[in-house]
């Protein structure tokens, strides 16, 4: 879309409407899906950050209505909304942005593909990170260059390319750049890019920065509570998991059964971080009992295996079999795995060997037990334990 030298501007970087609240303020004034936002008071409105600066302005102030300005038909419509939230979701509508996003996707979706099947099933469609992270850089310093997206909208994008498993030196720029972020912009903007930007795309490192400032000024926000303490456990910040769960379970904040179930959760693989495995195995029972998720019994199976606890392991598998019969036929390699780990810390050696025959011919073994036990703190146990068996 191209600049206009008019007494109405529209310009390439504008923020447009992609739902409106029924009920909500927005719809009582009469904006539309696809309307485009260009002006709230005194503000121009270029993107997310400088809608929620000019919205966190005038929610502080005495004014009963703004007046807003946006771009529907080809004209400038003006209506009055009331301060504070409008019950509208946006986004930043410009081809630059939507080319980055595109790259930027690409990469997530790749990285949630197991490395066992990057080689083989997703051969001739998985690009090297590097080469799609090179791309998008080059689009980002173009875009800096042209004026064509703000800087707000850059910084974000220099800290979303800097993944959590990225090399010391890019994890120290972009916690500086995270730094620079959360000193220019309001809380509300943080929770927003903290949670939908990098939160739910993976991006924990960010995503925690971001939640520890909206916090200082929300602290009884469950749902960023608990999402910082997945976060946490996620980077291998264990206790730091830990004191989120207990900060949502000491203060009785408001909890939903699935809300205390990732909570629950939370402290679970905190305390198997910790190695303290019978409270992980306590909490982690209480999870699955409130949100009957395969990723809590099979933390109990974990904990119990470590501890060499055949009993508690065949219970939980029994369970895990009765509640998720479908999943559990699914994860029969993995959870042999797990009783193999069992067997042997409970110095019944042989019969773990008898139980890793069964699966010898398995293609790819040590990548199937990866992909599913990695995301827990001694899961590299499963997987050693596995292949020691399997050499003698």
């Amino acid at each position: 879309m191209a600049r206009r030298n008019q007494k109405n501007v529209f310009r390439e970087e504008v923020l447009r409407i992609t739902e409106v609240t029924p009920g909500g303020a927005a719809e009582r004034a009469g904006l539309k899906t696809m309307d485009v936002v260009f002006r709230y008071g005194d503000f121009e409105i270029l993107d997310d950050a400088s809608f929620f600066a000019a919205r966190d302005t005038y929610e502080n102030s005495r004014e009963s209505e703004i007046p807003v300005v946006v771009w529907r038909g080809g004209q400038a419509v003006k209506t009055m909304v009331p301060p504070g939230r409008l019950g509208i979701e946006s986004n930043e509508y410009s081809p630059v942005a939507y080319q980055f996003d595109s790259l930027m996707m690409k990469l997530d979706v790749q990285r949630q593909i197991p490395e066992f099947l990057r080689a083989v099933e997703f051969k001739d469609t998985y690009t090297p990170p590097e080469q799609i992270v090179n791309e998008a850089k080059q689009l980002i310093d173009q875009a800096e260059r042209e004026g064509t997206l703000t800087p707000n909208q850059i910084l974000v994008a220099r800290i979303y390319m800097i993944t959590d498993d990225a090399s010391p030196e890019d994890l120290r720029r972009q916690s500086a750049m995270l730094a620079q972020l959360i000193a220019t912009q309001p809380v509300s903007y943080l929770h927003l890019v903290g949670n939908d930007r990098f939160f739910n795309k993976k991006h924990h490192r960010a995503a925690v920065e971001c939640f520890k400032r909206y916090l200082e000024a929300h602290p009884d926000d469950v749902s960023i509570r608990l999402n910082m303490g997945v976060a946490y456990y996620r980077l291998r910040m264990f206790a730091e998991a830990e004191a989120a769960a207990d900060y949502v379970l000491d203060h009785e904040l408001g909890l939903s059964d699935h809300g205390l179930g990732v909570a629950y959760n939370v402290k679970a693989m905190g305390l198997l971080g910790r190695r303290d495995y019978a409270n992980s195995i306590s909490f982690a029972e209480k999870a699955f009992d409130k949100d009957q998720c395969h990723c809590d019994i099979s933390l109990v199976m974990l904990a119990a295996a470590e501890t060499g606890d055949t009993q508690k392991l065949a219970e939980a598998s029994h369970k895990f079999e009765q509640e998720l019969p479908k999943e559990f036929e699914k994860k029969g390699l993995q959870l042999a795995a797990v009783e193999a780990l069992a067997l042997v810390k409970a110095n019944q050696t042989d019969r773990a060997r008898e139980l890793v025959q069964k699966w010898k011919d398995t293609d790819r073994i040590e990548g199937r037990l990866k992909a599913y036990w990695k995301i827990y703190a001694c899961g590299a146990d499963v997987w050693n334990n596995w292949n020691e068996l399997a050499k003698n």
